[in-house]
């Protein structure tokens, strides 16, 4: 939880930003095949996120915020108005 009280995940390296995402999902009672056909995408593609498929992108990304003593954190957002 941050001082918000909402939920917060923390990730350094693509398997723990999966299992984030996972979490974050389960959080909203979503399963792989609903957030998927949400966004228009496959559900393998989530499933592929959330089992921590490593992506150069994704490497790298990491490797810079490894560098500068970083991590990502995944924070709710405040609902629209």
């Amino acid at each position: 939880m941050n001082t918000q009280g909402k939920p917060e995940w923390r990730a350094s390296n693509p398997a723990e930003l999966g299992r984030a995402l996972a979490r974050a999902r389960h959080s909203r009672g979503l399963n792989q095949e609903t957030l998927a056909a949400r966004l228009g995408i496959h559900r393998s593609y989530v499933a592929r996120m959330e089992s921590g498929l490593s992506t150069e992108q994704l490497q790298r990304t990491f490797a810079i915020l490894r560098e500068m003593g970083m991590e990502l954190a995944i924070v709710e957002k405040e609902p629209r108005g």
